[in-house]
């Protein structure tokens, strides 16, 4: 066996039996100290209770350990203070837990609640709060490498650095702050913006506006009754039931988004999927797919090396350009206008209510004519070829490498067709 594998495999045991008795408690990890080996978990908890009158907020600020913020019915704070020490007898554990003290400083403006552990030069235990408090009370939260959840609190400011959070029933606004873990948010009375990286981020039920800062992970949102507005950063989007104005911005992760209000989308690499809109659709995107359906408005999109495929869309206005991918629009009405380079525009309208322009350049147009009405209608190839494939008789023309065909140009009062490409075939048929 190589020195290298050797190396290797006993790395890999050390590992191994590190978290295994990391597990079993004979091993505590302290991110601010060290390691310590074949030490014991030892907990004790106390309690405090605080009558009326409240100051109008609470301040809890915690490290390496869980937080939870309960709004009951009562008229009335009570506070559980754990702490869970790692020492090597019972003795050494008592020491340290009676020198660990709660702190309490409270004035006619809040009450805050912290630990003095700044005053431990070694750290090897975990400090955690459950704190009940009358229902709707503002709080301002700051903790780290731990849980903190929140149920049933007013206006509320949560700071959790490597620490999820949980926060539900909140009856104003709700500002959160955390990274490399999990956020969880749901029933919030008014506004919500959240900053985090590295992690899952879910919103529901949200009455107010939504804003959402995010890096390297996966956002769920989910009725919305407000605007919504995301920076995601190499983060997959998902949205349903977002009522009022979205707007968003990510790359190289999927966007899926339903039922939704107007809505802007700046991406790069990311598939976009936007099924049931209204209002208007505005997406810049590139080297990827963009999937629209049951639009009920105007469609705007712009990219490169991007394929756009719509269905059942009826707007004033469809604008769409892209390359070197297709263009695929069916049952769609509003004065639409295509530009493709490199690719194949496959167009099937419903009834027009106003003009169709699509222009291609080394691209392929396949056109579906609307079933018995006439349409004013030209189309120019250059370098190319028009194949006619409906019964009606047509005016073509040859010049200069161009081809040219055109019917119904008797038909003056009806929206137009224009098509026109390079190099390429353009076929109408039925």
């Amino acid at each position: 066996m190589k020195a290298k594998e050797i190396v290797l495999l006993i790395l890999i045991i050390v590992v191994g039996v590190t978290f295994y008795h990391a597990h079993t408690g004979k091993i505590y990890i302290d991110f601010d100290d060290h390691i310590f080996f074949d030490h014991e978990k030892f907990v004790y908890e106390e309690f405090q209770e605080f009558n009326p009158p409240f100051p109008a907020q609470l301040h809890v600020s915690n490290a390496h350990g869980d937080i939870e913020i309960q709004g009951t019915d009562e008229e009335r704070i009570t506070v559980s203070f754990e702490k869970v020490i790692w020492r090597r007898n019972e003795a050494q554990a008592k020491e340290i837990a009676d020198e660990l003290k709660m702190i309490i400083d409270k004035d006619t403006q809040k009450l805050t609640i912290s630990t003095n552990r700044n005053e431990f030069r070694r750290r090897n235990f975990r400090t955690s709060f459950k704190i009940s408090v009358p229902a709707g009370i503002d709080i301002d939260v700051k903790n780290s490498y731990g849980t903190v959840k929140a149920i049933k609190v007013g206006k509320s400011h949560i700071k959790n650095r490597h620490g999820k959070i949980i926060a539900s029933d909140i009856a104003r606004e709700l500002t959160i702050e955390n990274s490399y873990k999990n956020i969880e948010v749901r029933n919030v009375q008014s506004d919500c913006k959240i900053e985090g990286k590295y992690a899952d981020v879910f919103v529901s039920d949200v009455k107010g506006k939504t804003q959402i800062n995010h890096r390297y992970g996966r956002i769920r949102v989910e009725n919305i009754s407000q605007d919504v507005k995301i920076d995601g950063y190499h983060s997959g989007i998902y949205g349903e039931n977002l009522m009022e104005s979205v707007d968003i911005t990510t790359s190289y992760k999927k966007i899926a988004l339903f039922n939704v209000g107007p809505t802007k989308i700046r991406a790069r690499h990311s598939p976009v999927e936007v099924d049931g809109a209204k209002e208007h659709v505005d997406i810049e995107d590139n080297y990827s797919k963009v999937n629209v359906d049951n639009l009920k408005g105007d469609l705007i999109v712009n990219g490169k090396n991007l394929g756009v495929y719509g269905n059942t869309i009826v707007g004033q206005k469809i604008h769409v350009t892209s390359s070197y991918r297709n263009i695929e629009l069916s049952e769609f009405s509003g004065k639409t206008t295509i530009f493709l380079e490199h690719g194949a525009i496959v167009l099937d309208p419903s009834p027009l209510t106003h003009p169709i322009e699509a222009i291609g350049k080394y691209a392929d147009i396949n056109f579906y004519w609307p079933l018995r009405e006439k349409y004013p209608f030209e189309a120019k190839a250059k370098n190319g070829d028009i194949k006619w494939r409906l019964p009606e008789e047509i005016s073509i023309q040859e010049e200069d490498h161009m081809s040219i065909v055109k019917a119904f140009l008797e038909e003056k009062e009806k929206p137009s067709i224009s098509l026109s490409t390079s190099y390429r075939t353009i076929r109408i048929e039925e």
